[in-house]
């Protein structure tokens, strides 16, 4: 099937995937099918049998809408998060994915334990320092609801989809007839010679009447469009506009200290090691108990019995509790034990633990100077954050019907600021705040002149607003654009005037004169480019642009162009040479690089071509809300 869908695959445009369906994890965030509750009354799409339920579409809506938050802060726009938007795109990749796992299933590709504990121990989540950390493990599983057993199905599932995907893409191959055609193009190079005829030296020399500075805005009313504005005045709470003002006496802090000294309880920390048994049978159990009763090494007995992926490389080993990091079975059994005693058998909701007590740790209170600047940050953020909400709990009032905010200011002792003019796309500072946009544009606000209502742009940054200025949308006045219009009729004139001397040295150039001599007489400054690629930036791209649309240099010699830049400046340049890209001329790293790229670019491509074969003939029902 692979191979035919190959050959239909040549001649059609490739689509590329960067990245289908890479390694897909819950904790960076990102969309992340669980599978868990299929077959629920609440299925949004039926595929081939397998469910997709609503709670399952909702937490890869919500886990795409952590993605675009994280990738965008908080001032991602309001639309770009809502369950209308992303319900369509997310539900399309839980049916994706469905279709490809069951192919995997089918095709009866399976994973390894060691394999599934070797990519877990890689996720970032789980990562302390770059370093795999048990605690870290457990607590993100415990917030997401699942069990160690459960999290290393799904991880297995997925990482079997993973293979069945990369058999696609790493089975892609290119053709050195391929390889030659894509670097004849993309590493030609060009050698020519250039001279710039620059306007601006001409532009004071230029004259522009009022005639016609009118004809060109009646001509050109579509450049002068303006979008609809407002300008706003604005006052911003947060908890730092009042911290600098609070002074924090010493003595203050060392009541705050003496109170911390005085709850002080020097809690002890006990380092814990243990054996998990996730499904511990009664000979199990008895098994590892005999083993221990005869003395065997226990980090030992770990790495061999432990279910606890996390910790059984480490012998076992839990790290430090102060008696609230474990249930409370687990805790206790650990809070009875003497250092390298290991307990019975203890039952909690992970399974059964043989517990040891590695180490125990007291901790003694800090120091007055250890403490002091933290207890005064402490001290000044409580009072900041007090004043605050005091602040934040009379904005709504002061400014309810306000004229101005100037009182409402005053009254809370911050600054009332302003904005410039911006439009619906938003503008700089606050202006770039989806919410303070919406609320400036707003009909209350824009056209009737209303305070908006406190806007909580995050738990510590609160905003309220009014309109100062409002510009419906239409086109700017002429004397707001005149000078505008000025500087681009001379530039016109003087580009024009241009044009004729750059023909005149076109053609002495097709005629065979020299360019440098030319260059010379007429006060131009000859560019010399040899071994020329394309791209480039402002107008020296231009002019590598307009030196590769030309054609190559035949039996007749050089080929001469003249043209215009984007800023008026008149171009004289001659192609002398052009020379396509030769894959031989690479060395072998590169070309190497090159047939993986082409080949990468390729297997996505054919990925993509089997999903859309998967899903043409998968059974695929839609629930009635979608």
């Amino acid at each position: 099937m692979l191979q035919s869908m190959r050959d239909n695959l040549k001649g059609t445009a490739a689509v590329i995937v960067a990245a289908f369906f890479g390694f897909i994890m819950v904790i960076g965030g990102i969309d992340f099918f669980t599978g868990a509750s299929g077959g629920s009354a609440d299925a949004v799409a039926d595929i081939n049998g397998e469910k997709i339920s609503n709670l399952d579409l909702q937490r890869a809506i919500q886990n795409r809408r952590n993605l675009i938050m994280s990738q965008y802060g908080e001032d991602v726009p309001a639309d770009l998060l809502s369950d209308e938007q992303l319900r369509e795109p997310v539900l399309q990749q839980l049916i994706n994915s469905s279709v490809m796992r069951q192919a995997a299933q089918d095709s009866g590709m399976v994973m390894s334990d060691a394999a599934v504990d070797r990519e877990t121990v890689q996720i970032p989540g789980f990562q302390v320092n770059g370093k795999f950390d048990p605690q870290m493990y457990r607590d993100a599983l415990r917030r997401m609801g699942y069990s160690p057993a459960n999290f290393r199905q799904i991880m297995e599932r997925d990482l079997v989809l993973q293979q069945y995907a990369d058999s696609v893409t790493d089975s892609a191959f290119t053709t050195r007839a391929d390889a030659e055609q894509v670097v004849a193009v993309s590493m030609e190079e060009r050698d020519f010679d250039y001279a710039v005829l620059p306007v601006q030296g001409l532009l004071e020399e230029m004259n522009v009447s009022d005639s016609e500075i009118e004809q060109y805005y009646q001509e050109n009313q579509a450049q002068f469009q303006r979008p609809e504005q407002v300008a706003i005045e604005y006052i911003e709470l947060k908890p730092g506009l009042f911290a600098a003002n609070i002074d924090i006496s010493e003595q203050d802090v060392r009541a705050q200290y003496e109170q911390e000294v005085a709850s002080f309880r020097a809690d002890i920390r006990r380092r814990a090691a243990h054996i998990l048994l996730e499904e511990a049978s009664q000979e199990k159990v008895a098994e590892v108990q005999a083993k221990l009763d005869a003395g065997e090494d226990f980090a030992a007995l770990a790495k061999t019995y432990s279910d606890d992926l996390g910790s059984r490389e480490e012998g076992g080993d839990l790290g430090f509790t102060a008696g609230d990091v474990f249930p409370e079975a687990f805790e206790q059994a650990l809070a009875s034990l003497e250092v390298g005693q290991v307990s019975a058998p203890v039952t909690t909701d992970s399974g059964t633990h043989f517990i040891k007590l590695l180490e125990v740790e007291d901790a003694e209170p800090p120091t007055f100077a250890e403490r002091k600047s933290a207890i005064e940050a402490q001290l000044r953020n409580a009072e900041a954050e007090r004043e605050f909400v005091g602040a934040l709990g009379r904005l709504a009032d002061l400014a309810y019907n306000a004229d101005t905010l100037a009182g409402p200011a005053q009254e809370l002792g911050v600054p009332l600021q302003t904005s410039e003019l911006f439009s619906r796309q938003g503008g700089p500072g606050i202006a770039a705040n989806d919410k303070v946009v919406a609320a400036a544009f707003a009909p209350e606000a824009k056209e009737d002149g209303n305070t908006s209502d406190v806007l909580n742009l995050n738990n510590e940054h609160s905003v309220v607003l009014r309109v100062t200025e409002h510009k419906p949308a239409g086109v700017y006045p002429l004397e707001e654009v005149r000078e505008q219009i000025v500087q681009r009729l001379k530039r016109d004139k003087a580009s024009a005037q241009l044009a004729g001397r750059a023909q005149e040295l076109k053609a002495q150039l097709e005629s065979g004169a020299d360019f440098a001599k030319l260059a010379e007489e007429h006060k131009l400054t000859l560019e010399t480019s040899d071994k020329t690629r394309r791209g480039g930036f402002g107008e020296r791209g231009e002019i590598i642009a307009r030196a590769f649309a030309l054609d190559a240099p035949g039996a007749r010699g050089d080929i001469v162009s003249s043209f215009a830049t984007s800023d008026g400046d008149q171009v004289v340049l001659k192609l002398r040479d052009v020379r396509p890209g030769q894959l031989a001329r690479q060395s072998r790293e590169q070309r190497s690089a090159l047939m993986q790229q082409l080949a990468s670019v390729g297997g996505g491509a054919e990925l993509a071509a089997l999903q859309k074969y998967l899903a043409n003939k998968a059974d695929i029902e839609l629930g009635k809300s979608n």
